[in-house]
């Protein structure tokens, strides 16, 4: 298993995350989103009839995020061989089993990408797509482009809970229990925000210009998605979101003591932005503690700020953010 799995992600995988998309539509409101299948129409795909299925992929769906080569037999036959693969075939039939009808996603990002449009922060009509990418990497679950106004999501990362047979591929329970489709219209939303958030040199960012950042993200989701739990935006447990709601106070006084807001060392503060089950500088706690802070001092600074959308998402200056929000949880 973890040999087939390690070949595909060397060989083929590479090619197929950029070559992902096209095919078949699901129906759909013709002004609003429309998520193109790229698995189901490869997967059901006959392997002589790739190359003219190729053509169609990659007249369906154009972006950069693509690279789809039907005329290169190479390419071809790396994209039959990845079909046809016992394991990565049982991935997609478990994928289908729970996302062979998307309307449901459609309906939820038309509406949101809607309300991004009527915000006026640049964000237009994006084209999706799905794919099965036959391993698992849920960091990169989805990927956005500003300019083509594409994305793309693995949706086989969001059937990881349901792959026990597999031991969810040696990924830890709680990225399991992340792999649901109740994360899903709000992730993807998320990506694309962060495609239009201006962000400061890398090479003097610090924690709290990515706590804003992110804060940016998931102001951006109570806009275009108001009727979305708190919880599934920021990626929480119910238990989760208690503890961070009570705790509040708290983790930002830790910030504050450990003088770690200015802080520029990634290794120092990594422990509070991470993917993880809990915090470890707090017990029984949430993770990404910088997030939900970020979301509150947001918050407060639009509220006194009265700034639009773009002139927020332009905004670099965190410490002027923080200043004129006058958080104080």
């Amino acid at each position: 298993m973890k040999t087939i799995i390690k070949t595909l992600i060397c060989s083929i995988l590479p090619t197929l995350l950029l070559a992902a998309c096209g095919g078949k539509v699901q129906n759909g409101d013709s002004n609003g989103v429309h998520i193109h299948r790229y698995e189901q129409a490869m997967f059901d795909t006959p392997a002589e009839k790739l190359p003219d299925a190729l053509k169609a992929f990659k007249n369906g769906f154009d972006s950069p995020l693509l690279n789809i080569y039907p005329d290169d037999q190479q390419f071809v036959a790396q994209i039959a061989d990845f079909v046809a693969d016992a394991t990565v075939r049982d991935i997609y039939n478990i994928t289908q089993q729970h996302y062979a009808d998307l309307r449901w996603l459609e309906k939820e990002l038309t509406s949101a990408m809607k309300k991004a449009r009527a915000l006026d922060c640049g964000i237009d009509q994006m084209q999706v797509a799905t794919f099965v990418s036959g391993y698992f990497d849920y960091g990169n679950r989805i990927l956005a482009d500003r300019e083509s106004k594409s994305v793309v999501v693995s949706i086989d990362q969001y059937a990881l809970g349901w792959m026990e047979k597999y031991s969810w591929f040696g990924l830890p329970m709680y990225i399991a229990e992340l792999s649901d489709s109740a994360f899903l219209a709000s992730d993807i939303m998320a990506e694309m925000a962060r495609q239009f958030i201006a962000m400061p040199d890398e090479k003097n960012v610090t924690m709290l210009d990515l706590m804003v950042s992110e804060g940016k993200v998931l102001y951006f989701l109570d806009q275009v998605m108001p009727r979305k739990e708190e919880r599934l935006k920021i990626r929480y447990s119910e238990e989760q979101m208690d503890w961070m709601r009570a705790n509040e106070s708290h983790v930002w006084a830790y910030f504050i003591q450990n003088d770690l807001l200015y802080e520029k060392d990634y290794n120092r503060y990594h422990n509070f932005t991470d993917e993880a089950p809990k915090t470890n500088a707090f017990k029984d706690s949430a993770p990404r503690t910088t997030q939900y802070i970020g979301w509150q001092i947001v918050r407060k600074y639009m509220e006194n700020s009265k700034s639009t959308m773009k002139e927020l998402f332009d905004n670099t200056n965190s410490q002027s953010i923080l200043q004129i929000s006058k958080y104080k949880p």
